[in-house]
């Protein structure tokens, strides 16, 4: 059985363009170069979790630290 992730909140920094996102399983996920565009749709976004498999996790211009 596949565990569902969640997006639970998210910061960020548009100084450092560090994008910080916490899910209800305790992790944590820390993003670096991102542009103030992605996070404004980010937050507008209806399925926060698609949109960050689809927009973060796959795109090479950005580093992914997670966080356990």
């Amino acid at each position: 059985m596949l565990k569902t992730i969640v997006v639970k909140s998210w910061k960020y920094s548009a100084t450092s363009k560090h994008l910080k996102i916490f899910y209800t399983d305790g992790t944590a996920d820390l993003f670096h170069p991102v542009p103030e565009f992605i996070f404004n749709s980010l937050s507008r976004a209806l399925d926060k979790r698609t949109f960050i498999e689809k927009y973060l996790e796959y795109n090479l211009q950005f580093t992914r630290i997670s966080i356990q």
